[in-house]
């Protein structure tokens, strides 16, 4: 039997036939008079490639792509993410480095693609080799990484980003409670990243930034083309340093910049106030973690002070973290399913579960930067008719994304999953229509939309105390002062 061999083994046994001889002859060559020593003494030329190959650790791009490949919502080839690593790795490097290379080294370093199969990572690793080689300075970490931005980048998801380590460290501020910046709530829409509002008592807020400015350029460097996170990262830095932002202003129809000095600034999760001596009004800024038990907390902290109906305002709440919209709505759902997520190859549903507040009188206020979580959490109330909606269609973000974090310290973020409301609707890029619409004026001092929704609140009291039927009320105040 005749036995086919393929010319690409072919051609790899001249290879290692060649690169044997050629290190017998460097070997015999240094040899010398002193045959003992030297047969035990590693050839500098030798050492110097073996130290090249064995630095070369490129398992980030290899976790990156098993992420896509296990998690991303959506198919694409192990060979498409990996030529995107590839280009990406020259073309950051050479706008990185302008004078490196010239046309015919990346006519060369584009050659090396055709000597390996296209699913492996034997490519990338000779062109990380061949860079490191041609100037020193070159970090191997720097160039995993654009391989990895270029990969997220090629899938052409719009909330898909990669997070250089000191991006991933702001990001994840959000989440502790505490940043450095100049206290405004943004958001994308489109391509535009629009102030949400400003924070009280903070740069942006005693500068006069207003809701619905749209940011033009930070620090000299155009935001065109960059998303949230890249923009976030400009404006964000170290307390005490100054940050210049070019805005436009659509109610005038003009520019403007601002100068404004970045300041250490706690992010309250909730604000908290009473009205009418009987409800309570809670603007919940963001879901984080532990921000349901946190309200779960408050609420019963408010029950003593003897409110009868919560207000809860979502308001320029942009979003955040699933499972804490999960947990606010098992606050105020016992039964029933709050959110299903459909995954690439799973669905989860998330039901509500044994509260004590599942019939307490709640109303919501959402606008039109209402968000992600903000959506799971008010449509899962309006679709089990447990509270009344109040103020302007929300957003529409009807996916669902997951972060990664890297051995180097980076992250990487794409979209993993749809959800649907109970009702099994989507609301991407429809948003949810509220039970009463109403808009707030902004030329009034009077919040509109609060009035409403504490007259509705006081609705929902009077029912209760009138209502027979609801005689469960006198243990539920009981399980609640326990």
């Amino acid at each position: 039997m005749v036995k086919k061999i393929s010319i690409k083994k072919v051609k790899n046994r001249i290879y290692i036939i060649i690169l044997s001889t050629l290190i017998f002859s460097i070997i015999t060559s240094s040899i010398g008079c002193n045959l003992k020593q030297e047969l035990f003494k590693i050839p500098e030329k030798i050492k110097e490639v073996v130290t090249i190959r064995s630095d070369i650790n490129i398992s980030p791009i290899n976790d990156v792509i098993d992420s896509i490949e296990k998690e991303y919502l959506y198919d694409i080839k192990r060979e498409e993410l990996i030529t995107s690593a590839f280009e990406g790795i020259i073309k950051s490097t050479d706008e990185k480095y302008p004078e490196l290379l010239s046309e015919q080294d990346k006519d060369e370093l584009e050659k090396i693609k055709d000597k390996y199969p296209e699913d492996s990572l034997d490519s990338i690793k000779e062109l990380i080799r061949k860079l490191r080689e041609k100037k020193d300075v070159i970090k191997m970490e720097d160039l995993i990484m654009y391989g990895n931005e270029s990969m997220i980048k090629s899938l052409g998801d719009k909330y898909a980003y990669f997070f250089y380590p000191e991006n991933y460290r702001i990001m994840m501020e959000n989440y502790s409670g505490h940043i450095s910046g100049v206290g405004m709530y943004v958001n994308q829409v489109e391509e535009k990243i629009v102030v949400v509002k400003p924070m009280e008592n903070t740069p942006a807020y005693r500068a006069g930034i207003k809701a619905d400015d749209v940011i033009i350029s930070v620090d000299g460097q155009s935001i065109e083309g960059k998303n949230i996170d890249e923009v976030v990262a400009l404006i964000r830095g170290k307390t005490g340093t100054k940050v210049t932002i070019i805005f436009f202003r659509p109610g005038t129809n003009e520019k403007f910049t601002e100068e404004l000095i970045r300041e250490e600034i706690e992010i309250p999760n909730l604000i908290i106030e009473i009205l009418n001596n009987k409800i309570g009004h809670v603007r919940y800024i963001g879901f984080i973690e532990g921000g349901a038990n946190r309200l779960k907390n408050e609420l019963e902290e408010l029950s003593d002070q003897g409110i009868e109906a919560l207000i809860l305002d979502l308001r320029g709440n942009t979003g955040g973290l699933l499972l804490d919209a999960v947990n606010l709505g098992q606050l105020f759902i016992d039964r029933g399913n709050i959110v299903i997520v459909k995954e690439k190859t799973d669905t989860i549903t998330y039901r509500g579960k044994d509260t004590p507040y599942a019939q307490f009188p709640l109303v919501i206020i959402v606008d039109k930067w209402s968000a992600s979580a903000s959506e799971i959490f008010a449509g899962a109330m309006q679709d089990h008719n447990r509270a009344k909606l109040v103020g302007n269609t929300t957003f529409g973000k009807g996916k669902v994304q997951k972060i990664f974090s890297l051995s180097d310290g980076s992250a990487i973020k794409f979209t993993t999953g749809n959800y649907y409301l109970p009702s099994e609707r989507s609301i991407e890029e429809i948003g949810i229509t509220p039970d009463i619409i109403i808009d707030d004026n902004s030329e009034t001092d009077e919040d509109e939309q609060l009035e409403i929704a504490k007259k509705i609140a006081l609705e929902l009291i009077n029912e209760v105390k009138s209502s027979s039927s609801l005689q469960a009320w006198p243990l539920f105040s009981n399980i609640w002062n326990e």
